[in-house]
């Protein structure tokens, strides 16, 4: 939702309970007449549940993919017996970081501000002077969203989703309970959050067996004309397509 404003517009505030205000793409029209009195400052905002990257980043994607809900979200409306903002839809895309402000290096920070950073974003947590550090070094002053998740480094303060994964100590761990990371619950720790992902052995190519020693075995499994097989006898020394009956296609 556009708001105008004769002072400059806040970029985070309070809204209802733990809900927050927060506003994008600011403008300031230099030259205000009579007939847009009040009108000196425009911005876009929405209303986000909760101090959370994820959270903020749904809360956009609301405001441009669905105006209907975003305002009944904004005027605490219900809808069917429900308040607005308990409705969760999933949208097929989601919007762009870019509409964000790059996070500064430094200066004060407010809690509930979102910046884009590192091909994603982050939303503040505590009110803090910006340090030299990374926000991935201090994990208690941001929350954090990334576009693309499945695969990479596990970091605390991150929406988990259900089914996806990360890496972690060189190994690959699924996601089994939907939770927002945090210090503590890494994945190696938590078997109620995380599943490890045991990696498959890579299946060789077919190669002709030059006698007994190198045959195929019971259990064998071989790749053969861009399929994959595996050998149902002993000493077999026959490719897929020379002796089918040795083989199983799996």
């Amino acid at each position: 939702m556009k708001t105008y404003s004769n002072n400059p517009i806040p970029d985070v505030l309070k809204w209802k309970g733990e809900q927050l205000f927060v506003a994008v793409n600011h403008k300031e029209n230099q030259v205000v007449t009579e007939e847009d009195e009040g009108k000196r400052y425009e911005c876009e905002f929405t209303v986000v549940e909760k101090n959370s990257a994820d959270a903020a980043i749904h809360a956009f994607t609301r405001m441009q993919e669905d105006k209907e809900l975003d305002d009944a979200v904004i005027f605490n409306f219900e809808i069917e017996g429900k308040k607005a903002i308990e409705i969760k839809k999933e949208y097929q895309n989601r919007v762009s970081t870019s509409i964000f402000k790059p996070l500064p290096e430094t200066g004060f920070l407010k809690k509930g501000e979102i910046y884009s950073y590192n091909n994603g974003a982050v939303m503040v947590v505590q009110d803090h002077e910006r340090t030299i550090y990374t926000p991935e070094q201090t994990p208690a002053l941001f929350s954090f969203y990334r576009e693309i998740t499945d695969g990479q480094e596990w970091i605390p303060q991150e929406e988990i989703q259900l089914n996806s994964t990360r890496t972690y100590n060189g190994k690959t761990y699924k996601c089994i309970q939907a939770h927002t990371s945090q210090e503590g619950w890494e994945p190696d720790k938590t078997p109620a959050l995380w599943q490890l992902v045991e990696e498959q052995p890579e299946i060789p190519e077919w190669v002709q067996p030059t006698g007994g020693h190198d045959a195929y075995n019971t259990g064998d499994k071989v790749t053969f004309e861009g399929k994959t097989y595996e050998s149902v006898i002993d000493a077999n020394v026959w490719s897929p397509a020379a002796y089918p009956q040795g083989w199983k296609e799996i």
